[in-house]
């Protein structure tokens, strides 16, 4: 009998993103879901995270966007600097959205992130 390895696809569902994303409004408590995973936004102050890191209360933030399980939905937060510019917030929201959604189809957080990176590059070059 041979043995057969069974590849998981992702559901990507990339054009709907893209579509939603325009929709998205940019601002605290704004919830909504993508391809069944639900999502609020959590608009964070950079300078409240700066004065934090300094302190010594808060692992140094480096990215513009994270997210984690929620508190608020069954699904994930969205933490988002207030200082993004207008101009990347399509991109950074698109790779968040479908890498936490990527991860509600039981892929690794790598695996996500290299899904969402070929993604990205197609959808924004």
């Amino acid at each position: 009998m041979e043995n057969r390895e069974i590849i998981r696809q992702p559901e990507l569902k990339t054009e709907e993103l893209l579509a939603l994303l325009d929709s998205i409004k940019w601002e605290q408590g704004y919830r909504f879901t993508f391809n069944g995973t639900e999502f609020y936004i959590n608009i964070t102050k950079a300078g409240r995270l700066a004065k934090a890191e300094a302190e010594g209360k808060l692992a140094k933030f480096g990215k513009s966007a994270e997210y984690f399980a929620s508190t608020y939905v069954r699904g994930y937060d969205i933490y988002l600097h207030d200082t993004i510019p207008e101009s990347d917030r399509r991109r950074i929201l698109f790779h968040e959205i479908l890498e936490a959604n990527l991860r509600d189809q039981s892929f690794s957080l790598h695996e996500a992130h290299d899904i969402v990176l070929k993604e990205e590059q197609k959808a924004f070059g």
